[in-house]
């Protein structure tokens, strides 16, 4: 009774602030509801799988061997290869040998000097460095003829024609002049011929040194044992090119 009297005396604004605060008492927070709302949601378990050490292996274990990129290149290089094209000695001992056989036996048909003894380091030039520069058909042969006429020239200049040389088993002193004149001419001709062929000295030093008595015949017979030893060489190193598309 004593609560509704209050009620009555109280003026209508003062009775919806009272109501308005029993309101707000009594509601819940709303983060209060979403907390509770997390904790009504199912938790998802996780299982946890014991795990089993593994035992070590004991003993002496095997390793495959790694071959290293020398042996790996060269395999690549030389496989599909008959084992005599393959080696590179035994190619240009070959054809060196070769080489020589088909101006000795002109030289044997003839009688006439188609083989010298600066064809063998030729030979072996040819043989031994397939493609390379010094061994082309242009400079075996410019390089041999610009060697004989060289060595001619500065013989006849010097005058060591008449002096005593290796026919004789005895070098005169003009002859080791003409020798060392004729070597340094042809060093300073033949790059400007673009035919550097070092084995064409010895063509010079045999001419200045008295070992062929040097005669129209005789030159044109060791030219033609160059031509000859150039023509087939030429063959030859296309053979072995071809052979080696990997290296070359």
């Amino acid at each position: 009774m004593n609560d509704l009297r209050r009620d009555e005396l109280r003026g209508p604004d003062q009775r919806r602030v009272a109501s308005d605060f029993v309101t707000a008492s009594t509601a819940t927070p709303s983060f209060m509801r979403r907390s509770s709302r997390r904790c009504d949601r199912p938790q998802t378990q996780t299982m946890i799988t014991p795990t089993v050490p593994t035992p070590a292996v004991t003993g002496p274990t095997r390793i495959a061997p790694v071959p290293s990129a020398g042996r790996r290149d060269a395999a690549r290089i030389w496989r599909g290869r008959t084992p005599l094209i393959a080696s590179d000695a035994a190619w240009g001992a070959a054809m060196s040998a070769i080489l020589v056989l088909v101006a000795g036996a002109m030289t044997l048909a003839t009688s006439q000097p188609w083989l010298f003894a600066a064809l063998g380091p030729t030979a072996v030039a040819i043989a031994s460095s397939p493609g390379q520069p010094t061994s082309r058909f242009h400079s075996v042969v410019v390089g041999h003829l610009s060697a004989l006429l060289c060595s001619w020239v500065i013989v006849v200049l010097v005058g060591a024609s008449s002096a005593s040389g290796m026919a004789a088993d005895e070098i005169g002193v003009a002859r080791v002049w003409a020798s060392a004149m004729a070597i340094a001419v042809i060093a300073l001709v033949q790059p400007t011929l673009r035919a550097v062929h070092p084995p064409s000295a010895a063509t010079a030093l045999l001419i200045t040194l008295g070992a062929y008595h040097l005669t129209w015949k005789n030159s044109l017979s060791m030219m033609g044992g160059v031509v000859i030893v150039a023509l087939m060489g030429e063959w030859f190193q296309r053979i072995r090119l071809k052979d080696e598309p990997v290296r070359r």
